[in-house]
């Protein structure tokens, strides 16, 4: 008795695992072309797991856990072309699109659908620059007293040169020793349109009195304690705030709105092209792009970074960032790597 309820509990697990690891059989595959958005739609008699690969804005991949032998998509709407690799297992789909675009895909109740709609896609012409703290925050000081709010400001003001003199238009959170609340800083840059958001910062160590170099972060989760650290400091700023009822929404709703655009993905490249300008020009110790949820970058509806310029701990860094020769060179390596950016972010969407 027992050996028999053992044995068909067996055969129904084998039965079990057989059906989840079967292929399933697509019943059915269409485009429908809507008058600004292109649905890809798949219907099946089992579960599908597609995996969705973007390559680029006018182009990305489609893997599918089946065979779709009878397959025939004929281009339609947004999609310029398609072309498919199958085997045994599963089939590849490649869509071509005729404009840079974004898409989501999501299970339905009867199988899987990719949703495609244009990129609204405009060349950078706004910029708009955060000198961190102000007021009656001061940020980090060092030893001989240099404040972290005076550094961050004269920077923003030679950058600020740089930027208009390259034709483009740009605006200061502040222009002058004030405090700025971090939500009322993010609401400013969206008010005006901003292309880009760079907030500039001095770092510092409370355990490293030695601790050097230039970082520039990008809104993400921090994942290492230095990136926790960074988060902390900067964020310090709240404690000066009286209204903060805005300020306490979930990281985690901000980035999953970000992650369904190319907000997030774009802050990273921005991020990549100031820190790697800094490096060459500044020759300084390279402490890389990093990620975490600072304030002052959440809410933002363009690509974001927060730079930290150096350090103020550092006492040989600390009279370096009060020198104005100093601070125009790394105003100058910021301005290189935003220019970098903006030449490859035009390439790249045919601009």
């Amino acid at each position: 008795m027992n050996l028999n309820r053992a044995s068909l509990i067996t055969f129904s697990i084998v039965i079990l695992l057989c059906a989840l690891n079967a292929t399933p059989a697509l019943t059915e595959a269409k485009i429908v072309a809507l008058k600004d958005t292109t649905i890809i739609q798949f219907e099946s008699a089992g579960t599908l797991r597609p995996k969705l690969v973007s390559s680029s804005p006018t182009e990305f991949k489609l893997n599918i856990n089946c065979q779709l032998s009878n397959l025939e998509l004929s281009p339609k709407g947004l999609i310029k072309d398609i072309k498919a690799q199958k085997d045994s297992v599963q089939t590849t789909l490649t869509f071509f699109l005729k404009k840079p675009c974004n898409w989501y895909a999501r299970s339905t109740p009867s199988g899987y659908e990719v949703c495609i709609f244009p990129q609204n896609v405009t060349k950078i012409k706004t910029i708009v620059l955060d000198p961190g703290h102000g007021g009656i925050d001061p940020g980090a000081i060092s030893k001989s007293g240099i404040k972290e709010k005076n550094v961050n400001l004269a920077i923003a003001k030679l950058l600020k040169k740089k930027l208009e003199k390259a034709g483009l238009k740009v605006f200061m959170t502040r222009d002058q020793d004030e405090f700025v609340p971090l939500a009322l800083r993010t609401q400013f840059a969206n008010n005006k349109n901003a292309d880009l958001f760079i907030s500039l910062h001095c770092n510092a160590s409370a355990s490293n009195k030695y601790a050097s170099g230039f970082e520039t972060y990008f809104l993400s989760e921090a994942r290492t304690d230095l990136e926790r650290a960074a988060l902390m400091r900067e964020n310090e700023a709240l404690k000066y705030e009286k209204d903060k009822k805005n300020l306490d929404a979930d990281l985690d709703l901000v980035l999953a709105d970000l992650l369904q655009t190319e907000q997030l993905k774009e802050s990273y490249n921005l991020a990549l092209a100031i820190q790697t300008a800094a490096v060459n020009i500044l020759k300084d110790t390279d402490r890389g792009v990093k990620q975490a949820g600072f304030y002052v970058l959440r809410g933002c509806f363009m690509p974001a970074v927060l730079v930290e310029c150096g350090f103020l701990s550092n006492r040989v860094q600390a009279r370096q960032l009060n020198d104005p020769k100093y601070q125009n060179k790394i105003a100058e390596a910021i301005y290189q790597g935003i220019i970098n950016y903006i030449k490859d972010y035009e390439s790249r969407y045919g601009l």
